[in-house]
């Protein structure tokens, strides 16, 4: 019979090679740099960036401190545009509309919420279906949403207005009618952003996972209280994205605006949206320095609004 021993030194045998200590003689091979590479693919995104969205920003500012002649050339002027800017009341007659119209818009969150967890009902027949319906006003030409809109709201003989008569209800006039033509543009509005809203929220709501319904349920929460204390917390992220999206398409009404109402409209002054003002200021009254005050002006309420949504929601969005 053999015995087979073990050798003395078999216990020490060295550790592996990436557990071995480094040599502090040996040189370290210092990191590969990529070079070029990197930026060469990212160069044509860049090029479209600078071209189409930093330099225009540069070019408004710049104009915004000059005066345009008729046949063109610009004059520096200071801050003559931003003074007779702040002095005119057609600015915060336009800043006053579009918060108006903002606010409104924004009151379709909480429906599309509830039209979202709708859709996501367990064994819910033709959801897809539904979903397109929602969604198709969204992705349809603002022209043709406003042509439509525009013979529902006639005062004469008006889809709306039938309704409302159903009800005893004279209903106005309303594109034509100061006060109730902002309230007819909201509305269109809101009914446009509902798609949009819904397709990003019933997105978070396939995230959150089943088991916490289920546990809610056992522990006796109702339908309400699991979507107050579930469903709204869990969805918070895809309620705040969908928050500063449509905050800002609001502080750009325009094309809705101008389709619905038309330039020729009386109530257009009482109406107007601030990119309305910019567009009566620098298209139609030729006044382009002055025109790029305005945007400018727009430029930084967004820039400051978006600043201050970020910072409030670390208060109510769960992470």
């Amino acid at each position: 019979m053999t015995i087979h021993t073990q050798r003395p030194d078999a216990a020490q045998a060295s550790p592996p090679p990436e557990t071995r200590p480094a040599d502090p003689s040996r040189p370290t091979r210092a990191p590969r740099s990529d070079g070029f590479w990197p930026w060469l693919f990212v160069l044509p995104l860049l090029i479209g960036v600078g071209t189409f969205f930093i330099w225009p920003i540069i070019q408004t500012f710049y104009y915004s401190f000059t005066s345009w002649g008729v046949f063109g050339g610009a004059s520096f002027t200071g801050l003559a545009n931003y003074t007779r800017l702040l002095a005119d009341p057609q600015l915060y007659q336009s800043l006053g509309n579009t918060i108006v119209y903002t606010v409104i818009v924004l009151l379709g969150i909480p429906i599309a919420v509830w039209l979202a967890s709708l859709l996501n009902t367990p064994g819910l027949r033709f959801a897809q279906f539904y979903r397109v319906l929602f969604f198709l006003p969204y992705v349809a030409m603002p022209a043709a949403i406003a042509l439509v809109w525009r013979i529902m709201f006639n005062g004469d003989f008006g889809i709306v207005n039938s309704f409302l008569g159903l009800f005893g209800i004279d209903g106005p006039y309303w594109i034509s009618t100061p006060g109730f033509a902002l309230v007819a543009v909201s509305l269109v509005g809101l009914w446009s952003s509902l798609g949009f809203s819904m397709i990003i929220l019933g997105a978070g709501l396939k995230d959150i996972p089943p088991e916490l319904y289920e546990a809610a349920e056992l522990d006796g929460a109702s339908r309400w209280r699991q979507f107050r204390s579930v469903t709204v917390p869990l969805l918070s992220p895809s309620i705040f994205f969908v928050l500063i999206v449509t905050t800002i398409s609001s502080f750009q009404l325009f094309d809705l605006l101008y389709a619905i109402l038309g330039p020729l409209n009386p109530v257009v002054p009482e109406t107007m949206s601030l990119v309305f003002y910019f567009y009566n200021s620098g298209f139609v009254d030729g006044d382009k320095g002055f025109a790029a005050a305005i945007a400018m002006v727009i430029f930084l309420l967004i820039g400051i609004i978006t600043v201050v949504q970020f910072r409030v929601q670390k208060k109510w969005v769960q992470s």
